[in-house]
């Protein structure tokens, strides 16, 4: 253990590196989780068909033949871009987490009330109006917790970035491994920063979901009904 903390300096980088890359994912994949979520309930059924087949070529194949693909493989496409290792990880892996997440999304406005909609409809919200200013603030309250556990994967996922020469913290834990030789070390180490991140990551999103309005006005009316109780019983005592 101890010639693995004389590379502290070079596994904290490689740390900084993960969760620079899964900020990124994470917050990257969110847009496109709710444009392809919202797209799967269009009435339209080209629309439908269209979103359906774009998430599940998405997440059809490993990711990380997919990244091998975007690194290697699409620069030899005839005016196709040549991405940095770096910037290739964070596009596929934003794409996989906004075709896992538009599941998700999916879930969370069917499970709005159909009478919600409706009254858009009567109020005369356009169809986005609706969708942004009621439907989709409601739902959340579904959609948070869910995309909460998809976070955490997706910090997990980020081991497969140094497979194309990302220095990440799996890239730099091989590399001390290699110097070291003392791999159940290195490794113990390894398992316990990926830990600590999910475990982060966990209570980020349970601090978010409290502040959400559809769950602070549920609290609210959860403390104004034991207030009621409460003064019920010592009228009736």
């Amino acid at each position: 253990m101890r010639a693995v903390l004389e590379y502290w300096s070079v596994l904290a980088h490689g740390l900084w590196v993960t969760v620079w890359v899964s900020f990124c994912i994470i917050v990257g994949s969110i847009p496109g989780a709710v444009i392809l979520g919202a797209l799967r309930l269009s009435e339209n059924r080209a629309v439908r068909l269209t979103s359906t087949i774009i998430i599940e070529s998405i997440r059809a194949p490993s990711a990380l033949v997919l990244l091998y693909w975007v690194a290697y493989a699409l620069p030899l496409v005839p005016g196709m871009p040549r991405l940095s290792p770096i910037t290739a990880a964070i596009v596929v892996l934003a794409l996989d987490g906004a075709a896992y997440g538009a599941e998700i999304v999916r879930a969370g406005i069917e499970a709005v009330h159909r009478g919600q909609f409706d009254a858009c409809h009567a109020l005369g919200l356009s169809k986005i109006q609706g969708f942004s200013r009621v439907i989709l603030p409601q739902a959340l309250s579904q959609i948070v917790p869910g995309f909460g556990g998809l976070a955490r994967s997706m910090i997990k996922w980020t081991a497969i970035v140094s497979f194309i020469g990302v220095q990440d913290v799996m890239y730099v834990a091989n590399y001390i491994r290699g110097q070291t030789f003392d791999t159940v070390a290195v490794f113990c180490v390894l398992a316990a920063l990926y830990w600590l991140l999910t475990i982060l990551c966990g209570v980020m999103f349970r601090g978010l979901e409290q502040l959400l309005p559809l769950n602070r006005a549920l609290r609210s009316s959860r403390v104004e009904l034991n207030l009621t109780s409460n003064l019920v019983s010592e009228s009736v005592q």
